[in-house]
């Protein structure tokens, strides 16, 4: 019975490594059974992503704690990422039950982009979604933590419309959904647009924080446009701080 409920505990935490984006691989699941079966009562599980944009690297410190009955949690990660000039970001992320950022999302949060997350307002008691991003502005908290800038819904973010508005060209109609949900993730989405009269492929990044998306060439520079286009956000200089190369000193 007792080694039923170890093995239940080790395919709860593969599990949840899986879920929040770790992976499944080989080396990760045995450093989860040594740490598991070690005499210490906290262990740590060091990892890396390959999600991140070029010339960024990404580490991330796993953090188990066991209690005095044997069970063993995974209660928060570290993510640090590192720029091509040797700079250094990191920021803790806190497990809980529910609404935690996946090792994705914190690489996205790390690199300047706004997530959507979803929260538990404690005026409501309603579970409500809110895009959040750090606030690299702001001088870290006590536990070493990004302060978050944050958009309620009241602020009126509407992915699907900034999308339907902007130049982007879809395929199929479930690229279009696709998209939608990848850019509220933070991600960088691979997308066709059109740009006087010529259809191109680049990138986009929604912004929501201006209530419009970024469109960037393939190698991460953002496009250079003269005119306005609705729901894009345009620049007309090339701009120097895009997310390939952010600087960690804003």
């Amino acid at each position: 019975m007792e080694e039923q409920k170890q093995f239940d505990q080790v395919q709860y935490l593969k599990d949840q490594l899986k879920y929040l984006g770790f992976g499944e691989n080989e080396k990760l699941h045995k450093d989860l059974e040594h740490g598991i079966n070690a005499v210490e009562k906290q262990f740590e599980i060091k990892t890396s992503s390959d999600k991140a944009l070029a010339g960024n690297q990404i580490d991330f410190i796993l953090k188990f704690n066991k209690s005095e009955s044997g069970g063993v949690f995974f209660n928060m990660y570290n993510a640090k990422l590192k720029n091509e000039k040797g700079e250094e970001i990191s920021h803790n992320f806190q497990i809980s039950r529910e609404h935690n950022f996946t090792a994705k999302e914190a690489v996205n949060l790390l690199e300047g982009r706004t997530v959507k997350t979803e929260f538990q307002n404690p005026k409501t008691n309603q579970t409500e979604s809110a895009f959040v991003k750090f606030n690299f502005d702001e001088p870290k908290t006590e536990k070493d933590n990004y302060q978050f800038q944050n958009f309620y819904q009241n602020y009126g973010v509407d992915t699907t419309r900034i999308v339907e508005k902007s130049n982007l060209i879809f395929d199929k109609p479930e690229y279009k959904e696709d998209t939608i949900k990848s850019l509220d993730k933070g991600n960088v989405v691979k997308v066709k647009f059109e740009l006087d009269g010529e259809i191109l492929e680049g990138k986009a990044v929604l912004n929501p924080q201006y209530k419009n998306l970024s469109l960037y060439n393939q190698d991460m520079n953002r496009i250079n446009t003269n005119r306005s286009l609705d729901g894009l956000d345009n620049d007309t200089k090339l701009d120097k701080n895009n997310a390939k190369e952010q600087s960690i000193k804003r």
